[in-house]
């Protein structure tokens, strides 16, 4: 293989299969990106066996071959290389990489061990507007699990029916829901999958502000293509909780507040929360106001009162003062509007007047 490319469309491509990679002792290849040249296109491939990546970059190509390359060693080495154009080659099992000003030589391994990666046969596929997935991921991902113990609530919900796309994640504490509406997207029947959280932050990493990414997917696997990227996924394998079920269909206390007030209020209570990070807040129908407090016995006490509107009973409930910030902080509307029914029932937030987005909180027991 003797391949001719710019170094930034490299550096970009070795940057995005590194992500891909796994640190593996029994199995070094999957430490490795695969650089391959063919009937004149230049691919990079790396796989960690639950996802995998190819990209495909311009350049000129001198010689066909292949070779697998450890990802951390080449990442490092083109990070510090300033020319613009680099020229690669292997022989054997070495990559020979040469610069305006400089040469070296990358020990690698053979490339016929490297993993083939999936074909993914479509059952289905749809586009989405970049800007609309982002704004879709970034609404839901904060309420997914972190924890491996139940693969479902670690994973992003997708529900497409017609011309909809509905994105739910849930830790069981906290659900975010976000509503995507496109004429790019149509599905006659109803399509249910589950896209596991690393996956989303990649596919979210990937996506360019200037493109439409195609979603296509099987039974078990998914694959993202947007630009000269191809990113492919397994799907978790599991029941996402039936959460319409648990959302309230009618509340008796409404508030309105400016969601400015509430963000600034809430990170300045949270210097004195506890170890459970409980905040109590009383939502004054009557009173028109939100008062939130904190306490700490090492580091001392916190109290405020921010004007709102709304009406229904005065109630206090307490809270987890990050789920609650993390939740307002997704929501891109002025106002805040806050909905439940008394002290023992979830807290759904929303934007005024925005009916695409929620995310709804349990409330703290016995904090």
């Amino acid at each position: 293989m003797k391949i001719n490319c710019m170094t930034q469309n490299i550096k970009d491509a070795v940057q995005v299969a590194e992500r891909n990679t796994a640190r593996n002792q029994t199995m070094p290849i999957l430490n490795t990106i695969f650089i391959g040249a063919d009937g004149g296109k230049i691919k990079i491939k790396a796989t960690n066996l639950e996802t995998a990546v190819e990209i495909t970059i311009s350049g000129k190509v001198e010689e066909n071959g292949n070779i697998a390359v450890p990802a951390k060693t080449l990442s490092m080495f083109l990070s510090n290389i300033n020319d613009n154009q680099i020229t690669l080659e292997s022989k054997k099992d070495n990559l020979f990489i040469k610069t305006g000003k400089n040469q070296t030589l990358i020990k690698g391994l053979s490339s016929e061990d490297f993993p083939l990666l999936p074909k993914v046969e479509e059952i289905e596929s749809f586009k989405i507007p970049s800007e609309e997935l982002k704004a879709s991921i970034s609404g839901v991902v904060t309420a997914a699990s972190l924890s491996d113990l139940k693969p479902e609530l670690g994973s992003i919900l997708f529900k497409v029916f017609k011309n909809t796309i509905k994105l739910a994640a849930t830790d069981s504490f906290r659900l975010a829901e976000y509503t995507l509406v496109s004429k790019n997207i149509s599905s006659e029947k109803l399509l249910m999958f589950l896209i596991p959280q690393k996956s989303i932050h990649e596919i979210f990493k990937l996506i360019d502000k200037d493109e439409s990414v195609k979603f296509g997917f099987s039974k078990n696997q998914l694959i993202v293509s947007v630009n000269n990227i191809r990113f492919i996924s397994r799907l978790t394998d599991g029941i996402f909780p039936d959460y319409e079920q648990i959302i309230p269909k009618n509340f008796k206390i409404t508030i309105i507040a400016k969601k400015s007030d509430v963000v600034s209020n809430l990170k300045l209570a949270s210097v004195f929360v506890g170890k459970l990070n409980d905040i109590n807040i009383s939502f004054g129908g009557s009173k028109k106001s939100l008062v939130l407090q904190a306490s700490n016995q090492d580091t001392g006490e916190y109290s405020s009162e921010i004007p709102a509107g709304g009406e229904g009973d005065d109630v206090s409930v307490k809270f987890n003062v990050r789920y609650l910030l993390d939740g307002i902080m997704q929501i891109n509307q002025e106002y805040i509007v806050f909905n439940l029914n008394g002290s023992e029932s979830p807290l759904l937030i929303k934007g005024k007047g925005d009916s695409s987005c929620f995310y709804l909180i349990m409330p703290m027991r016995g904090a």
